[in-house]
């Protein structure tokens, strides 16, 4: 954001008080009384400007109107006193604290106090969207600690009892039922489930989980009630470290130099000793309050909030929200794109992709699997019955169901016993013989990437189910229109397996990295940094929230369950569409470039002005109207942004579900 900053420090968070504790409402603060001195400034500047307007020939309105301009001008002390402290402290520097107040005391000494009022408001408008950036980035925390919940259900001698979470410590045995959020890191140590991991992990496919296996805090128990043996208190589980070092990227996040500063460094010095000598030459006060009013660095300020506006205002009809003119200078130089795989360059769950039939029809052997997980609500599932419905094959219900501890399912149907599950469900059949040429081509289609399920009826496996999740249909054509703005590392990080990570990135031609936890992303992110590099991080998970923190620009793919990573992102796509990725891309190269304009429209109304203003070819009043004209010139080139078509490649209206016209049958 281009303008002066209001707030001499910045004010110190209050203890967080625990994981739970008050949360650190500066940036809450600081955003509702930048809004009320903007929306004051705003009513003074219009009606004084009205007053004017109308009501110029009329001594008390008249008298009226300089009464408001001077509130609003009012409203301007806290850069007064910045500039103030900054003369005294820090006699050798030129803020822009210092030059506007010095110019706006040539302002009012001609005279021009609604052109006062109006510089002021110009200023809170500038500081509002700054701390509005600044909320948003606070806000993905609190939504994070909402996966946690509040109260632990805690076994003992006497049964079970719901205590607070943090009153949750290492040994205590929890008790997760169906469709719980498990509250703290842990062992499970009684029963079998399906575990919704894909927040943390990344990976698409739920987990099933026994006796043994370690769990998250903030994953969801999908199938029957486990017991956990807490290993980690509230305060140190995975869903607090991810907070953790959410919290220190964001604090580690260092805003883009500010354009007005970087024009201070050079050019106002010359202005104030030009404006100095000439009124020591001259002896006229008039000439140098011209030489100020004309100087003034409003439209130069104006230049970048007004082209961040219009490109903010393109993406939103697009369904990208864009937080904050930091992120569109620092995506307009990306030099590396990290993207996550599992729902943003592939689709949200596997889709079935291979149909192996031993001694039936594909047909078949799709029909006899659709009918025993028609009733499970499991993502496998739903793939079969999906593909099963696109085939047009009849499908009904089972005459009985169960679901087999998570690794399967079993059912009947006219007499017949069927069952889909993994290679754990048929290693725990001891009755069952599975060729060695089956067990070879599953292998074989697990080191392809593919997660693999068997289709057994009367207790014989009659076919092989491949599962992958496929590369959107626009993924291709995203990747290489980020090739041609000039970004040639282009690599996939995800918390998936390798084989199936390698299989998504081998299609799109693009590098990998996999099996990255949440903290090895950060690390992934921070790498890059080092060498140099902007890097952007395009994710849609939980698991994705700490990296879309720490990167240059967090770009996050909206879809249920993705709330804290839109809330930690820098840019949000709505609508689950990756082609929105390279919009977001598109806009910010030409959002930059119309703040360069701008920034050179400004600059050479200054020196023309300047010019006139030295020689005393122009006076107050004609210099107010030759900076009216600069800021004109800036609004209007900023306008043309909102026309700005950044032509994304098509994108079919489903792409976030592949068609599963991409199953195949293996050779």
């Amino acid at each position: 954001m281009t303008s002066v900053s209001l707030t001499s420090a910045p004010a110190k968070p209050r203890p967080a008080g625990g994981l739970f504790g008050e949360a650190d409402l500066s940036q809450e603060r600081l955003l509702h009384r930048n809004f009320t001195f903007l929306a004051v400034s705003a009513l003074c500047m219009g009606s004084s400007g009205l007053i004017a307007l109308w009501g110029k020939s009329s001594v008390p309105w008249t008298g009226a109107g300089h009464v408001i301009s001077f509130i609003g001008l009012a409203l301007g002390l806290p850069m007064y006193w910045i500039a103030v402290k900054t003369v005294i402290l820090a006699r050798n520097k030129l803020t822009t604290e210092v030059f506007i107040t010095i110019a706006l005391a040539a302002v009012v000494y001609e005279g021009q106090y609604w052109y006062a009022a109006w510089v002021v408001f110009i200023l809170w408008l500038g500081e509002t969207l700054m701390a509005w950036a600044g909320r948003q980035a606070r806000s993905a925390v609190g939504a994070l600690l909402g996966l946690i919940p509040r109260e632990a259900r805690v076994a003992g001698p006497d049964g079970t009892r719901m205590v607070p979470v943090e009153q949750v410590e290492v040994g205590d045995v929890v008790v997760v039922n169906p469709g719980e959020r498990i509250p703290t890191d842990g062992i499970l140590v009684q029963g079998e489930t399906t575990v919704d991991e894909s927040m943390i992990t990344g990976e698409a496919v739920p987990a099933d989980h026994a006796v043994g296996d370690h769990l998250y805090a903030g994953t969801v128990n999908l199938h029957a009630t486990v017991r956990i043996r807490a290993t980690t208190t509230t305060e140190d589980n995975t869903v607090a470290s991810i907070v953790t070092l959410m919290r220190q990227a964001q604090a580690a996040h260092i805003p883009a130099k500010r354009t007005v500063d970087l024009f201070l460094r050079w050019f106002l010095p010359l202005v104030l000793l030009s404006a100095a000598v000439t009124g020591f030459l001259t002896g006229s006060l008039e000439r140098v309050a011209a030489i100020l009013l004309v100087i003034t660095p409003c439209a130069f300020s104006a230049s970048t909030p007004l082209a961040l506006i219009a490109t903010i205002g393109v993406a939103a009809r697009l369904g990208i929200v864009i937080k904050g003119g930091t992120c569109i200078e620092a995506l307009s130089r990306v030099s590396v794109v990290l993207l996550d795989k599992t729902g943003t360059l592939t689709a949200s769950t596997p889709q079935l992709s291979v149909i192996e039939a031993i001694g039936r029809t594909e047909d078949e052997v799709l029909t006899v699997a659709a009918i025993a997980e028609r009733p499970s609500s499991h993502p496998l599932a739903r793939a079969v019955c999906a593909a099963a419905s696109e085939r047009d094959l009849a499908v009904v219900d089972p005459d009985e169901f169960e679901l087999a501890s998570g690794h399967g399912v079993i059912a009947s149907y006219a007499g017949h016993r069927i069952a889909v599950g993994s290679a754990r469900f048929l290693d725990r059949r001891d009755d069952l013989v599975v060729p060695g040429s089956v067990r070879d081509r599953a292998a074989s289609l697990e080191a392809a990437g593919y997660t693999i399920a068997y289709v057994l009826e009367q207790d014989t496996v009659i076919g092989i189910l491949g599962f992958l999740a496929q590369p959107r249909a626009s993924a291709s054509a995203v990747i290489a229109g980020l090739r041609d703005l000039g970004i040639r590392q282009l690599i996939m990080v995800t918390g998936d397996r390798s084989r199936p990570a390698r299989a998504v990135a081998a299609q799109l031609g693009i590098e990998h990295e996999a099996e990255a936890t949440p903290a090895g992303k950060l690390s992934i992110v921070r790498r890059w940094q080092d060498e140099g590099h902007t890097v952007a991080m395009v994710g849609d998970g939980i698991n994705d929230a700490t990296a879309l923190a720490a990167a240059d620009v967090g770009i996050a793919m909206v879809s249920a369950g993705a709330e804290v990573s839109a809330l930690a992102a820098d840019v949000v796509i709505h609508g689950d569409r990756l082609s929105r990725v390279l919009a977001a891309a598109r806009l910010a190269r030409r959002g930059t470039n119309t703040i360069k304009t701008n920034i050179v429209f400004a600059t050479g109304y200054n020196l023309i002005g300047l010019g006139l203003a030295l020689t005393g070819v122009i006076g107050p009043g004609e210099a107010v109207l030759f900076h009216c004209g600069s800021f004109i010139s800036v609004v209007l080139n900023s306008a043309f942004m909102l026309g700005y078509d950044p032509k994304l490649p098509d994108e079919p209206a489903d792409d976030k579900e592949p068609s599963s016209q991409l199953i195949a049958t293996a050779a």
